[in-house]
């Protein structure tokens, strides 16, 4: 698991948090592969290296169906699948330092888009080798085109981004999809990558208690959870007219 608690939150807050809300029985009732399951420290387990593979492949794809965007939506499994991937993220850093300023919280950002947007309709199986591959073959990518000279973002007080949504309206909205959003974000250097995981683990959590506890897994207290979301997202939309370019 991450030690450092600003890439996808504190794992003792968060495995205690889950446990006192009874999250993975719940998440049980929907999928099979978690049956039995009293908590996250069960996941652990099951997952710890030298169990068994195939078990293992199970309960991955049970917390990707419940973190992607299309089907159970739920922040918490995000970070779980983060924490627990954290070995494959940590390796993937290593292997891509080469390359330029690609550090874990780069692979951290990637990583949550791809587990957001992961087609597990269609791929059934190691999903683990799936999201990191998915993963590296991005980062490897932009790692390569940003060689070759990525255009500068639009000045920050370009009007692009209004100008699109008044042309088209409530639609305009619609088109612009918020992974999509953030998978360019991570690879541009708009923000920090850690603020865009932090924007997307807080983006369906309310106000209260539930986003208390949130806060205090990335060892924030809850006022700067919000100053994080909203520089983050007025660097969005100073970058919009880029994106939309991009786009």
């Amino acid at each position: 698991m991450f030690c450092d608690d600003s890439l996808a939150g504190s794992w003792p807050v968060l495995v205690a948090r889950l446990d006192a809300a009874g999250t993975v029985p719940r998440w049980a009732a929907a999928e099979p592969a978690l049956t039995g399951m009293a908590g996250v420290g069960d996941l652990a387990m099951v997952l710890a290296r030298g169990a068994d593979h195939a078990r293992a492949d199970a309960v991955i794809g049970a917390l990707v169906r419940w973190a992607a965007g299309d089907a159970g939506d739920d922040g918490d499994a995000v970070l779980l699948l983060l924490h627990l991937l954290s070995d494959g993220v940590l390796a993937m850093a290593a292997r891509l330092r080469g390359l330029g300023d690609l550090l874990v919280p780069a692979v951290v950002a990637e990583l949550t888009c791809q587990i957001r947007v992961f087609p597990w309709r269609r791929r059934t199986r190691a999903y683990a080798a799936n999201l990191l591959l998915d993963t590296k073959h991005v980062l490897w990518a932009e790692s390569a085109h940003a060689r070759g000279g990525v255009e500068d973002l639009l000045d920050p007080h370009s009007d692009a981004w209004e100008h699109r949504a008044a042309a088209g309206g409530a639609a305009a909205d619609e088109d612009l999809d918020l992974v999509d959003v953030l998978m360019w974000a991570a690879r541009n250097a708009v923000c920090p990558p850690g603020d865009l995981v932090v924007l997307l683990a807080s983006e369906r959590v309310p106000a209260g208690p539930a986003r208390r506890a949130l806060a205090a897994e990335f060892g924030l207290h809850e006022r700067a959870l919000r100053r994080r979301r909203h520089r983050t997202l007025t660097a969005l939309r100073a970058a919009g007219g880029h994106y939309l370019r991009a786009a």
